[in-house]
């Protein structure tokens, strides 16, 4: 391998993150997805990622694994705590799968809290039957063969998932609509209002028994449009 291409964090493994606090995370797992992205300036969603299944939800701090080797993200796992979501930088690969039921057994007994891939996983049946939060890529049966030599990974470094940086420990939320990133620093000042803010608007939203029109007859013809 020419060490010049070598990614600036490849090799590394980080046995400490910091997290955001436990009740944050909590009070951010009830809001949704895009409620939370109005609120980051829509800013931290990740592209062509969804959930295997409709229904799956998942929230917690990010472990990050560089690169598809399968080590590498086993290393991750055993590095994670109970809440963790694991994110694997996989490049966006389609055509192989770096994972599968097998490791989300071993994640679920350690009562992670899901897994983002940006690429392929396998024994997707498998994987919906466990009910394991999976967002993935693609769907197939073909995995890679390990060790990837052309892979040099990391644990718990800045990575790019879904064209997304993802640091360790900041925080991973997703649902049907996708994943987004909450960057750690903040996580707590978030949880601090959007619980009240997502009741609120669901009051407004529930109170509405008749139709009231939206009224932007103005604002079209201060915008240049024309009513015939």
């Amino acid at each position: 391998m020419d060490r010049t291409q070598r990614h600036p964090h490849q090799g590394r493994i980080v046995r400490t993150i910091q997290r955001p606090g436990v009740d944050g995370v909590r009070a951010l797992a009830g809001c949704y997805t895009a409620f939370i992205l109005d609120h980051l300036g829509k800013y931290g969603a990740m592209t062509r990622i969804a959930p295997l299944s409709p229904g799956m939800q998942v929230c917690g701090p990010a472990v990050t694994s560089l690169g598809p080797d399968l080590t590498v993200r086993r290393m991750a796992i055993d590095l994670a705590q109970p809440g963790d979501v694991l994110v694997v930088a996989a490049g966006g690969v389609e055509d192989y799968a770096c994972f599968g039921d097998g490791t989300a057994r071993r994640m679920i007994l350690k009562s992670m809290a899901g897994a983002v891939i940006d690429g392929a996983t396998r024994d997707a049946r498998f994987l919906r039957e466990l009910a394991f939060p999976t967002f993935v890529r693609a769907v197939t049966p073909r995995n890679y063969h390990y060790p990837v030599s052309a892979e040099f990974g990391a644990v718990n470094v800045p990575i790019v998932c879904g064209g997304v940086t993802v640091h360790p420990g900041d925080l991973i939320v997703g649902d049907d609509d996708g994943v987004i990133v909450i960057p750690r620093e903040s996580a707590d000042s978030l949880a601090a209002i959007l619980p009240q803010a997502l009741e609120a608007e669901r009051v407004k939203r529930q109170a509405a028994t008749r139709y009231e029109p939206f009224a932007v007859d103005t604002e079209l013809l201060e915008r240049g449009y024309q009513f015939e």
